[in-house]
């Protein structure tokens, strides 16, 4: 108690040195267990009362401090906006202090975590100027990747009317300019999520993302990144878009050279990265034949029938979901299966705990290579013998 009362007392008094040297045992503390940072809910208007004030290094210091408060959870970010913290956060990213800018955002993208974030409240206060000015300028780029984590938590609620707000004031092309300068490294990170949050919502989303003439071929390099969590998140982005239902979106990733690197991706790499490639496969096969035939079926079976023969419920449910997709709407697919001991994959199926894969497998198995086909194979066997 007399620790915390000291604390007060220097955040509250009259010299910058030691209210700067509070707020900075103010951040360590909060950083810690969580009954540490409950202990430190007292100092909040203090330090809300600190953004206001004009010393940077209190400022810089006390949205750190405020940023770690609001990444414990629920309680505290409710806590610090019932205190009023986002008009004043917001404000201070009217800095020309790159360092209070980029210690803002990492405070507003903690601040606006979690399914309660009450986004209204960050779009009444101005925020989306503030993210149009930054991207949209050449004079800060050091701080475009924590204005993009921003972007992340605001495109990511389930109501899409966030998303829209950005949309209508042009913040897409903004953001596709800046794909290029991060050259397909982590910096890139939030804007590829960002991007992905917004091709998850509606058609016309997507659309508004591939009419940006970069957008694909950006895409295109960065699925092939020597970063992987860039790799796998890019690959999450191609799956939302292959997802539309637009025959334009899909004629567009075919004519942007997508099909090729897909498929390498698909059979060629670690399961997590493999399996998100065969996502956007599957997607873009699931739009009908004429986008099914032209895959390359000869190279992508083989890695399929690896996915059917795998543990894995989400890998053998994409393996049978290609395999359904081969025999129903390409004409040599079953001689393919046939050929690539696809039948042996599909029985290794009939073993599984889950109902539904069971289900799928022994449906095909019947359907396409029934008693008649196996009394076919045994007298063709015995007319050779």
């Amino acid at each position: 108690m007399l620790i915390k009362m000291m604390m007060l007392k220097f955040l509250s008094g009259a010299d910058p040195e030691e209210q700067l040297q509070a707020t900075w045992c103010i951040t360590n503390i909060v950083a810690g267990p969580k009954e540490f940072c409950q202990k430190a809910f007292i100092a909040i208007p203090h330090l809300i009362t600190s953004l206001r004030g004009g010393n940077i290094s209190l400022q810089d210091q006390t949205a750190w401090a405020i940023g770690n408060l609001a990444a414990e959870g629920p309680e505290c970010r409710d806590l610090l906006r019932s205190n009023g913290v986002l008009i004043p956060l917001i404000e201070l990213l009217n800095s020309k202090n790159v360092s209070i800018v980029q210690t803002t955002c990492f405070a507003l993208s903690n601040l606006a975590r979690g399914p309660n974030a009450k986004l209204d409240e960050f779009f009444s206060a101005g925020i989306t100027q503030h993210l149009l000015f930054y991207l949209g300028t050449d004079e800060m780029n050091e701080v475009v990747s924590e204005i993009a984590w921003v972007l992340t938590y605001l495109t990511s609620s389930e109501d899409d009317k966030y998303t829209q707000i950005l949309l209508k004031e042009g913040i897409v092309p903004l953001l596709v300019k800046h794909l290029r300068p991060f050259n397909h490294g982590p910096l890139a990170l939030p804007l590829i999520r960002t991007f992905g949050n917004i091709a998850s919502g509606p058609d016309e989303n997507t659309d508004i993302l591939i009419q940006q003439p970069d957008f694909l071929p950006a895409m295109l390099e960065y699925i092939q990144s020597d970063c992987r969590p860039v790799k796998k998140e890019s690959l999450w982005v191609m799956s939302n878009i292959t997802a539309s239902r637009r025959p334009e979106v899909l004629i567009k990733v075919f004519n942007a050279g997508f099909i090729p690197i897909l498929s390498s991706i698909a059979t060629h790499t670690n399961f997590d990265i493999r399996k998100e490639a065969a996502y956007s496969l599957l997607n873009i096969a699931s739009h009908g034949e004429e986008y099914m035939k032209p895959l390359p079926h000869q190279d992508l079976l083989p890695g399929f029938l690896v996915f059917i023969r795998s543990q894995d419920i989400d890998l053998i449910r994409l393996g049978l979901g290609y395999v359904e997709l081969l025999l129903t709407q390409v004409q040599n697919g079953q001689q393919l299966l046939e050929q690539m001991q696809g039948i042996d994959a599909l029985e290794s199926v009939t073993s599984q705990e889950d109902p539904s894969l069971r289900d799928t497998s022994t449906r095909l198995m019947d359907k396409y290579f029934g008693e008649d086909f196996f009394n076919t194979n045994i007298t063709e066997i015995q007319s050779t013998e």
